[in-house]
Formats: C-alpha cells, structure tokens, sequence
C-alpha cells in the first residue's frame, strides 16, 4: 500500500479559500446559470476527489448544489448525459472516446479523475487455480465488466506484453465486479478483471489471489476515469462549469495528498467498509488535463481494434474542454 505525502497547510488553504468564494456567482464573479447540478459517476475510488469535494462542501461554495448519482456503467451514465437526465458525468476514458468517435456523441472531457498505480485495477483469479501465470491464460475465459471498455484494453496490453495471442482468450463481457468473486469460485471464469475495492473485498471475502497487477508494461501509469459534459451543456452554462471545475479540481488535490480524506470519502459513497477502506490500493488523482497522457489511450484504443486504424492519427486534444 502506498503512502501518501500530506500538506495539511496546503489543504487548509484550499478550504479557506473556497470558503471565502461562495454564493451564486461561484467565486468567479459572474452568476451561475445553474445551481443544482446532476452528476452520474462510475462508482470506483476514481471518483474520491468528486467525493471529497461534496463530502467537504466545496462544491456549496462556489455556490453550487450537486447531486451524485452513482451508474451501474460508464455507458449508461453517458447514455443519461445525452438524454439530459445529468449535466456531468464521471466515466472511463475509453467509453468516452468510443462514444465520441464511433457515435458522433458531443462529449467534451473537461477533467482528469484517475490514473493507474499499482494494484489499483488488476487479473484476479481463484485461490487454489490452475492458472498461475498470464500466459496459462492461452485457451481460458477472461471476464471483463462491459464489452470493449478500459478492461478489455488493459487486458489486451496485458496478453500481449506476455506473448500471448489476442484470438486465443475468450471474453466474458458483462461480469459485474461484484460477482467476481463469484464467477471464478463456479468456474465459470479462469480469471477476472477486478478494480478496487473488489480486490481487496474479494480477496477478504472470497479468497480470491491477484495472478496479474494491470499496472505494468504498456499500461504502466495509464488514465483510465475523468469528468466529461456536452458541447451544448458547456455552451449553456460556463460559469457554472468553471465553478464546478474549481472545487473539483480542490477535491483531487486533497484525495492525491491525504490518504485519510480517500478512505472517508468512499466509506460514505461506496460503502466500504472501513478495514476494506484502510487496505484499498489508490490511484494518482491528477489536475486538470493532460492531452499528452490521454493520447496513450487512443493509439492503445487503435492499437488494439477498439477503434479502426481510420483513427490513427486522431488527436485527443479535439474532445478536451473546448476542443
């Protein structure tokens, strides 16, 4: 488990501040055009930093009433975002990018939430089984929670990082993380695509051992959650986005130096318990958008056909805030 440095002067500094920006303007000066917002997000410790935010009122400070519903998947949170059921959404990367290439979806990602570190997201496999390296998996039942997602991407670096062929691992598509534990005691499964906290439950729970951490080779330190709206959400309403931006942005800075803030936060959210919560590996929370690390995804996205070699030279950089 990694520790985590803590600027306890640099977080009170953050509260004060944002305690001093309240109001409809949003701390910017100029009012909000709304101040009951909806945000649907993936629930994973990704998210702590929008969390934390809520969780600590820095969103009420600048003004700003959200209301955070958890989606049972990246897609279906992007599939309520377009019907106008939530203004934000807090999703992988990968089904983001999918649905802005490959179904002309408005998106515009306007924050980063999660990039990949150690034991955060990784193969699971069953006590006791007969698989005990990644290339055992040759011929084997992979699952993965939806089909063509970050799973199925970071599998793909996996296998092939290990010289194992692509066409030679079948892919369950729609294991839900809490039945993990599950599908590998029936069998049904050789080995699981698990983030945290499920591997910490199921290995509590199930007994379930770690044959892989994801975090490795090609998707050594890879993004994998941000913050997207709509070209016409963000057209409709930029003072309230810049005041959104602002306390998130106060919400990842405080998850990536306080480990404790983390472990409150996804108590209450996620309902972890609290051993679970102590024990859970966390990713880096990083600030703002970097156009260059999410690049990565989309020639890995190419690279591995969750998009056609007609993208190869798409930049990223298009469907990052303004675009």
């Amino acid at each position: 488990m990694r520790l985590r440095r803590t600027s306890i002067a640099a977080t009170v500094a953050i509260a004060v501040l944002a305690g001093c920006s309240g109001g409809s303007s949003g701390g910017g000066g100029s009012p909000l055009e709304k101040t009951n917002i909806v945000v649907d997000a993936f629930p994973a410790i990704d998210s702590a930093g929008l969390f934390i935010a809520e969780q600590r009122g820095l969103f009420k400070a600048q003004g700003l009433n959200v209301t955070i519903k958890l989606a049972s998947t990246s897609q279906a949170a992007i599939n309520g975002q377009l019907a106008g059921t939530y203004d934000i959404t807090s999703a992988d990367y990968v089904t983001y990018v999918d649905n802005a290439l490959l179904h002309k979806a408005p998106l515009r990602i306007v924050a980063e939430s999660s990039v990949l570190q150690p034991n955060v997201l990784t193969l699971l496999v069953k006590a006791g089984s007969r698989v005990q390296s990644v290339q055992q998996l040759k011929h084997q039942v992979v699952s993965v929670n939806a089909p063509n997602d970050i799973g199925t991407l970071l599998v793909d670096s996996l296998l092939t990082d290990n010289g194992v062929p692509l066409n030679s691992v079948t892919f369950n598509n729609n294991v839900a993380f809490p039945n993990v534990g599950q599908e590998l005691s029936s069998g049904k499964v050789e080995a699981a695509f698990a983030p945290e906290p499920f591997v910490s439950l199921d290995g509590m729970q199930a007994g379930t051992e770690v044959l892989a951490d994801l975090d490795q080779g090609g998707s050594a330190g890879f993004p994998i959650q941000g913050v997207a709206v709509t070209q016409s959400w963000a057209r409709a309403n930029p003072n309230t986005l810049a005041a959104f931006e602002r306390a998130y942005t106060q919400g990842q800075q405080i998850a990536d130096t306080d480990r404790s803030a983390v472990e409150l936060a996804i108590e209450q959210f996620l309902g972890l318990p609290k051993l679970a919560a102590a024990l859970v590996s966390l990713p880096n929370f990083p600030t703002g958008v970097d156009p260059v690390r999410l690049q990565r995804l989309v020639d890995a996205m190419v690279r591995f056909g969750l998009l056609g070699k007609q993208y190869a030279n798409f930049k990223v950089s298009t469907i990052i805030g303004n675009g």
